[in-house]
């Protein structure tokens, strides 16, 4: 019996000092916590980082890239090669349409754009899927509408042995070495070479509950009514999702249901609209044009600029 109140004692006592050390090291930044004063995250901090980039940059931008993590990947050289306008890839984690008002509030204040590409995930619209404290914990907070951070004492997040890696990440870093820069000139992400493999894996499962957040659709009316104001072409898109992974949308009623408000009701907000989200992705649904079931190879990315900019 002592035994066993031994083991559950100090795995109760480890739980603690790994839990605590996740949240006072908050290597995703979701909670604003840095109690060791740490002067960078090893973790990727797309809003500052991108921001920043933009703020000190010389060039003269036309043309932007908004989107998720999805977006990361799309070149901005072939926007420039196709439209004759420096583009900016300003794709940020984990985000949703305030993320892309914010961002595009930003861009009209310290640049003239021409042009927006605007890359929209379902799972963005769905009720349960919440705005990224990381949104209001950095310098795009001063461009949102007057909402304000959620306060959380602990994220689910947090709660993982990747959360866990990437705090003992962040201390190695502090320590010992440099951050590892994933975004390159122009907000381009690192070229990542791809393993031969028959399976996509499925990334981030489409919410079996996903309840459609029209409110989320009046802050993408915002954005438009915006770029009318400024002139500003805006082309939306919806992000390319391997068939493994639709499929599980589609053939699921409540989510075909859901998902077909989705297209229907972006389809009555722009012209400019253009649909990946269907069954014609089979033929690329392989290792080559998806690095998981949501996120594609910078080869699927610029087929899909092509087909969106190409008349």
């Amino acid at each position: 019996m002592s035994y066993i109140k031994t083991f559950f004692l100090s795995t109760f006592i480890l739980l603690v000092l790994f839990v605590g050390l996740i949240w006072s090291i908050d290597p995703y930044n979701r909670l604003g916590n840095n109690v060791f004063n740490f002067e960078t995250k090893a973790v990727a901090q797309s809003r500052e980082n991108k921001f920043y980039q933009l703020e000190s940059s010389q060039k003269k931008y036309s043309a932007f890239i908004l989107g998720s993590s999805a977006a990361h990947r799309y070149p901005t050289q072939v926007v420039n090669e196709l439209t004759g306008y420096i583009t900016y890839n300003y794709a940020v984690q984990h985000s949703t349409p305030m993320d892309y008002l914010a961002q595009t509030k930003h861009i009209i204040n310290r640049f003239q754009p021409k042009l927006i590409l605007m890359q929209l995930d379902f799972a963005g619209f769905d009720q349960n899927y919440k705005v990224d404290n990381r949104l209001f914990n950095s310098p795009l907070k001063k461009y949102l509408r007057e909402q304000k951070a959620t306060k959380v004492l602990f994220n689910n997040d947090l709660f993982t042995l990747d959360a866990l890696r990437d705090s003992l990440r962040v201390i190695f870093v502090n320590l010992f070495g440099k951050a590892r820069h994933i975004y390159l000139e122009d907000g381009n992400y690192i070229y990542e070479e791809r393993k031969k493999t028959d399976h996509i894996k499925i990334k981030q499962s489409t919410d079996p509950n996903y309840d459609f957040a029209y409110d989320r659709l009046d802050i993408i009316r915002d954005i438009i009514d915006l770029c009318n104001e400024k002139n500003i072409k805006l082309i939306i898109f919806t992000s390319p999702l391997s068939l493994n992974h639709l499929k599980i949308i589609l053939d699921n009623p409540k989510l075909k249901a859901q998902h077909d408000i989705f297209i229907t009701e972006l389809q009555k907000l722009s012209s400019s609209f253009f649909n990946f989200q269907t069954e014609d992705i089979s033929k690329y649904s392989n290792y080559l044009y998806f690095h998981n079931s949501s996120h594609p190879t910078q080869e699927l990315s610029e087929i899909v600029l092509r087909k969106i900019l190409i008349k």
